[in-house]
Protein backbone atom coordinates (compact mmCIF):
# COMPACT_ATOMS: atom_id res chain seq x y z
CA UNK A 1 0.00 0.00 0.00
CA UNK A 2 1.22 3.47 -0.89
CA UNK A 3 0.65 6.64 1.16
CA UNK A 4 -1.83 7.95 -1.41
CA UNK A 5 -3.90 4.78 -1.17
CA UNK A 6 -3.83 4.90 2.64
CA UNK A 7 -5.29 8.43 2.75
CA UNK A 8 -7.99 7.40 0.25
CA UNK A 9 -8.97 4.48 2.49
CA UNK A 10 -8.96 6.73 5.57
CA UNK A 11 -11.09 9.31 3.77
CA UNK A 12 -13.55 6.65 2.61
CA UNK A 13 -13.87 4.78 5.90
CA UNK A 14 -13.24 7.46 8.53
CA UNK A 15 -14.67 10.62 6.99
CA UNK A 16 -17.32 9.45 4.54
CA UNK A 17 -18.21 6.25 6.39
CA UNK A 18 -18.64 7.93 9.76
CA UNK A 19 -20.56 10.84 8.30
CA UNK A 20 -22.94 8.43 6.59
CA UNK A 21 -23.34 6.52 9.86
CA UNK A 22 -24.06 9.69 11.85
CA UNK A 23 -26.54 10.93 9.27
CA UNK A 24 -28.32 7.59 9.25
CA UNK A 25 -28.48 7.50 13.05
CA UNK A 26 -29.75 11.08 13.23
CA UNK A 27 -32.42 10.39 10.61
CA UNK A 28 -33.64 7.06 12.00
CA UNK A 29 -33.19 7.19 15.78
CA UNK A 30 -36.35 8.06 17.66
CA UNK A 31 -35.18 7.49 21.20
CA UNK A 32 -31.74 7.44 22.81
CA UNK A 33 -30.27 6.65 26.19
CA UNK A 34 -26.88 8.29 25.69
CA UNK A 35 -26.99 11.84 27.12
CA UNK A 36 -25.30 13.38 24.08
CA UNK A 37 -27.70 11.70 21.66
CA UNK A 38 -30.65 12.58 23.92
CA UNK A 39 -29.56 16.19 23.66
CA UNK A 40 -28.87 16.38 19.93
CA UNK A 41 -31.81 14.35 18.57
CA UNK A 42 -34.57 16.87 19.38
CA UNK A 43 -32.42 19.67 18.02
CA UNK A 44 -31.66 17.80 14.80
CA UNK A 45 -35.29 16.73 14.33
CA UNK A 46 -36.39 20.38 14.57
CA UNK A 47 -33.82 21.53 12.02
CA UNK A 48 -35.02 22.50 8.56
CA UNK A 49 -33.59 20.58 5.60
CA UNK A 50 -31.03 23.33 5.05
CA UNK A 51 -30.05 23.36 8.72
CA UNK A 52 -29.59 19.59 8.67
CA UNK A 53 -27.33 19.89 5.63
CA UNK A 54 -25.32 22.63 7.34
CA UNK A 55 -25.01 20.58 10.52
CA UNK A 56 -23.72 17.57 8.56
CA UNK A 57 -21.25 19.80 6.70
CA UNK A 58 -20.02 21.02 10.08
CA UNK A 59 -19.58 17.41 11.27
CA UNK A 60 -17.56 16.73 8.10
CA UNK A 61 -15.28 19.67 8.82
CA UNK A 62 -14.74 18.45 12.39
CA UNK A 63 -13.91 14.96 11.12
CA UNK A 64 -11.52 16.30 8.46
CA UNK A 65 -9.74 18.57 10.93
CA UNK A 66 -9.42 15.76 13.48
CA UNK A 67 -8.01 13.23 11.03
CA UNK A 68 -5.72 15.87 9.54
CA UNK A 69 -4.37 16.68 12.99
CA UNK A 70 -3.72 13.00 13.78
CA UNK A 71 -1.97 12.52 10.44
CA UNK A 72 0.15 15.60 11.16
CA UNK A 73 1.20 14.04 14.47
CA UNK A 74 2.11 10.80 12.68
CA UNK A 75 4.04 12.79 10.06
CA UNK A 76 5.90 14.74 12.71
CA UNK A 77 4.64 18.07 11.37
CA UNK A 78 2.14 18.73 14.15
CA UNK A 79 3.27 19.09 17.74
CA UNK A 80 1.67 16.93 20.41
CA UNK A 81 2.86 17.37 23.97
CA UNK A 82 4.43 14.19 25.28
CA UNK A 83 5.31 12.76 21.88
CA UNK A 84 9.01 13.28 21.40
CA UNK A 85 9.88 10.32 19.19
CA UNK A 86 9.30 9.96 15.47
CA UNK A 87 6.57 7.66 14.22
CA UNK A 88 7.41 5.17 11.52
CA UNK A 89 4.33 3.71 9.87
CA UNK A 90 4.79 0.89 7.40
CA UNK A 91 2.97 -2.19 6.20
CA UNK A 92 3.91 -5.52 7.68
CA UNK A 93 6.77 -7.05 5.73
CA UNK A 94 7.61 -3.81 3.91
CA UNK A 95 10.30 -1.28 4.74
CA UNK A 96 8.84 1.71 2.92
CA UNK A 97 7.71 4.39 5.35
CA UNK A 98 4.12 5.53 4.71
CA UNK A 99 4.08 8.59 6.92
CA UNK A 100 5.90 11.86 6.42
CA UNK A 101 3.45 13.41 3.96
CA UNK A 102 0.12 11.83 4.95
CA UNK A 103 -1.42 15.09 6.17
CA UNK A 104 -0.61 16.92 2.94
CA UNK A 105 -1.82 14.03 0.78
CA UNK A 106 -5.04 13.85 2.78
CA UNK A 107 -5.71 17.60 2.56
CA UNK A 108 -4.98 17.56 -1.19
CA UNK A 109 -7.52 14.74 -1.61
CA UNK A 110 -10.13 16.69 0.38
CA UNK A 111 -9.45 19.80 -1.70
CA UNK A 112 -9.82 17.83 -4.94
CA UNK A 113 -13.20 16.53 -3.79
CA UNK A 114 -14.38 20.04 -3.09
Amino acid sequence: MESEELVKVLNRDVIKGNLELYQNLLETTNEATDPIWKGILPIYIDFSKEEKETFLKFLRIVEINTLSHVLGIFDGTTYAEGIDDEFIINMEGKKEKLNGDLQNLFLELIEEEG
